[in-house]
């Protein structure tokens, strides 16, 4: 209860001022016997007893606790937690030069701060971007323990949601290599944040970071690792090859080429909604255009899940389905 009027421990009863304190005789050593002055009525008590009272109730100074280092790793990365920016150049020093511990807890505590539920405006995400974090975090991805990798995909997936800025930086800092090499090595947590950080970069992007990655092979990369990774990240890498492939030509065919057609038919076949919703849209945009590849793909059995979605209760399903057709 939050009743102020509650308390676990109720206080002995003060007495009033000017009334006489009342001291047991047996702590003064005084044996105590039925004709003893001690067993007189408390309302007479002698002057000794009285100043050994005021004596025992002296307050013993306690222990003050010690003060804490505001430039110490941990004071500096619960700081960054609590949303107080002013830390930050602190902070970016801990990623660039910090043990890698502390470096794993600063990265953590920049994801925890940079959502969308958390940063709304997009404010911090731009300070942390124009306070020179992302190349540090980008070095973190090659880190040897797979929480690190995590915790680094995961401040870079936020930071590049809805931050265009934030989304050249990470280009700049060469992180897109690595991120494919940890879509094929790494552990499922980091596929997750790793496969976000790709979306996010090939989405509302430009041309120019768009066409960074694809040079990077990551049309061939992810179509290999397309059949060991979860539904979920199959449906985002759905969408990346749909962002790399819509508006142009050379990237279409290098998603076709890299038999980009047989690996959507098989994703809209497994039967896992969301999956099949992106699947079929990007074999929308691979076709869209070329009578051969829409022969392509109804020679490689398109044709019956489109007709499964075309018969779904799930209204967004047979809608992008009738799109293809």
């Amino acid at each position: 209860s939050d009743d102020a009027d509650v308390e676990g421990d109720s206080p002995p009863p003060r007495r009033a001022a000017g009334d006489p304190a009342v001291v047991p005789a047996s702590l003064l050593g005084i044996a105590v016997t039925a004709d003893s002055p001690a067993a007189v009525s408390p309302q007479m008590p002698e002057p000794a007893r009285e100043e050994t009272a005021v004596a025992a109730v002296v307050d013993t100074p306690t222990a003050q606790p010690p003060v804490r280092d505001p430039d110490a790793p941990a004071s500096v990365i619960e700081t960054l937690e609590s949303g107080d920016l002013s830390v930050l150049p602190k902070a970016t020093q801990l990623l660039e030069r910090g043990a890698i511990d502390w470096k794993e807890k600063v990265a953590a505590a920049i994801a925890s701060i940079t959502s969308n539920s958390v940063d709304r405006d997009g404010r911090t995400k731009a300070a942390i971007g124009e306070a020179g974090a992302i190349p540090s975090l980008a070095a973190l991805l090659r880190g040897a323990m797979s929480e690190t990798q995590k915790q680094a995909a995961r401040a870079l997936h936020n930071l590049t949601s809805k931050n265009a800025m934030n989304k050249n930086r990470v280009i700049e800092a060469g992180a897109v290599p690595r991120l494919l090499f940890l879509m094929k090595q790494g552990a499922p947590p980091v596929r997750e944040q790793a496969v976000g950080v790709l979306r996010n970069l090939t989405g509302n992007s430009s041309p120019e970071n768009k066409a960074a990655v694809a040079s990077e092979m990551a049309i061939p990369s992810l179509l290999t690792v397309l059949k060991m990774v979860e539904p979920h990240v199959q449906a985002h890498i759905a969408v990346i090859l749909y962002n790399l492939a819509n508006k142009s030509e050379e990237r279409r065919v290098a998603v076709a080429a890299a038999n980009g057609i047989p690996a959507m038919i098989e994703l809209m076949a497994g039967g896992v909604p969301q999956v099949q919703k992106e699947a079929v849209d990007t074999l929308r945009v691979l076709a869209t255009g070329s009578r051969q590849l829409c022969m392509d793909a109804a020679a490689g059995g398109v044709l019956t899940p489109l007709a499964t979605m075309l018969k779904s209760d799930d209204g967004d399903a047979k809608k992008r389905a009738a799109l293809f057709r």
